[in-house]
């Protein structure tokens, strides 16, 4: 058998509870911070930085993706009960 690491002496416990609060407190503020949003310079909606707009397809002052505007149809053949 190999010998394995052992401590010398035993770990504080304000240390581990201090490392602890200090992961929760680092894990929470990506939470927070992990979605960034912008005005659209075009129609000022708010958009996902670095994400083209959805309201108006523009990204970076030019026009990238065609957004269709208007309400959804229903379908055009009625079903007849």
């Amino acid at each position: 058998m190999s010998k394995k690491p052992v401590p010398s002496k035993k770990q504080a416990v304000s240390s581990t509870r201090a490392r602890h609060a200090t992961w929760v407190r680092k894990s929470r503020q990506k939470l927070r911070d992990g979605v960034a949003l912008a005005r659209c310079e075009q129609c000022g909606e708010l958009r996902r930085v670095h994400f083209v707009c959805g309201a108006c397809g523009f990204y970076n002052g030019k026009k990238v993706v065609e957004v269709a505007t208007g309400a959804k149809t229903a379908p055009t053949q009625e079903i007849e009960a």
